[in-house]
């Protein structure tokens, strides 16, 4: 089993067997991101083609999202792309 941590700066793919970090990946690489409100499913697409899915099982997706949108205000100091990435439209 695997299970995906949330940091300040990044997404980490965790394997719980052992507790060894399999991947990470940075906010400030990540061109785009979708919720499936109905599926409970975050997809999010990173530079160089890479994507990836998950469901939000234990979490709400909504917090979820909430936490990697302020993450990416916070660490990535980038007001536009948080604007991109969160609303889907330029910042006034």
């Amino acid at each position: 089993d695997e299970v995906l941590g949330i940091a300040n700066n990044r997404l980490i793919r965790i394997d719980l067997s052992v507790g060894d970090v399999v991947k990470t990946w940075r906010y400030n690489t990540m061109r785009q991101w979708n919720v499936n409100w109905d599926i409970k499913q975050v997809a999010i697409e990173f530079d160089g083609n890479v994507n990836i899915a998950f469901s939000c099982v234990t979490a709400d997706c909504k917090i979820v999202h909430e936490y990697i949108g302020g993450y990416i205000f916070i660490g990535v100091l980038n007001e536009e792309l948080f604007h991109k990435l969160t609303g889907g439209h330029e910042a006034l």
